[in-house]
């Protein structure tokens, strides 16, 4: 009974000259207003504490540590009062307003839809954040909150949007692999190292050391690992093969002029247009020579030897001569 007359002297009026009221339906008072009335319920007329009130002081304090809930102000179409409502909780909206005798409705937002706040919205708002290019879904839409989008693995995020980590070329390797918030960050290979890749994830790799009985057929350089093996394996179509591909990629030309060698020597018209790019031009070149057969692997050096890759020819040269001086009863399977 003591809760009810509590709710019946906190509904009063805030305009003393009879002008629009404000009123507060039956409900729990806030911490201000409970802090009066129990302060005035505590202590009678005299200044006496009364037996009943000490009863529910313990309770008064705990129900003062007790917030309301959010409210707004609703002018009422009918009275043109201006009432205070209750506002709706996160994930519902509300279907109708207060009024002088009943609180606020409230509804469920449906399904897509959500309000994230304390709220007086007629409508839920529509989860309109959808994941775009190389984002995934992190969070779902829920009644509560929008979707929430993330970048996928391999992509960093940059402004509004997720792109892709840089891929790092041959010769050079990644030396900060890229996060979800940062790009790749890449690294000249250096002396002792290699890549031959393209890759966002593989760090430059240590040159093979020859092993005993071995020579070193082919230099390694931060574009190719050392080739090992003997005079003898250079007939191995596969040896082969490896060797001339680490010799291509220690060619400095330019593409104009590789293209035109190319062009000349190897490719057939049939085959469609060269890449234009140098990187491109090797990348073809080491294609060309994984199919190759032994006979044309063989004439190889002869070719390079008539044709514009003069500074390949000279290094050909150069490379079968240091493996006839550390293995002088070699007999190389091809003419040089």
């Amino acid at each position: 009974m003591w809760f009810d007359l509590l709710k019946l002297r906190f509904i009063k009026t805030i305009d003393h000259q009879n002008q629009k009221r404000l009123r507060r339906f039956p409900k729990k008072p806030t911490v201000y207003k409970w802090h009066l009335l129990s302060w005035q319920t505590i202590f009678n007329r005299t200044g006496e504490m009364n037996i009943i009130t000490m009863l529910l002081l313990p309770v008064l304090l705990l129900l003062s540590g007790v917030e309301s809930s959010p409210t707004f102000e609703h002018q009422d179409a009918f009275t043109g009062n201006v009432l205070i409502c209750d506002k709706c909780p996160p994930g519902t909206h509300i279907t109708e307003y207060c009024t002088a005798t009943t609180p606020t409705v409230c509804a469920p937002c449906r399904r897509h839809h959500f309000t994230e706040l304390w709220n007086y919205l007629p409508k839920c708002l529509y989860c309109s954040n959808f994941c775009t290019e190389n984002q995934e879904v992190e969070t779902e839409c829920t009644v509560t909150s929008n979707r929430v989008c993330r970048c996928k693995d391999g992509s960093y995020l940059t402004g509004d949007s997720c792109v892709r980590h840089k891929e790092c070329g041959p010769g050079r390797g990644v030396l900060t692999k890229g996060t979800l918030q940062r790009n790749t960050v890449c690294e000249r290979c250096s002396g002792g190292y290699f890549s031959t890749s393209l890759s966002a994830l593989e760090s430059c790799v240590k040159h093979q050391e020859c092993a005993s009985g071995q020579i070193e057929l082919l230099r390694g350089s931060v574009h190719q690992d050392t080739v090992c093996g003997s005079c003898e394996d250079l007939a191995n179509v596969e040896t082969l093969r490896t060797f001339f591909s680490g010799l291509f990629s220690l060619n400095r030309m330019r593409a104009v002029k590789i293209r035109k060698c190319i062009a000349r020597h190897i490719h057939n018209a049939k085959e469609g247009p060269l890449p234009k790019q140098r990187m491109a031009l090797m990348d073809w070149i080491r294609a060309r020579l994984a199919q190759a057969p032994k006979e044309q692997l063989n004439a190889l050096p002869k070719m390079l030897k008539t044709s514009h890759f003069c500074t390949i020819a000279e290094k050909l040269e150069t490379i079968f001569n240091e493996i006839k001086e550390q293995s002088p009863n070699c007999t190389l399977p091809f003419d040089v």
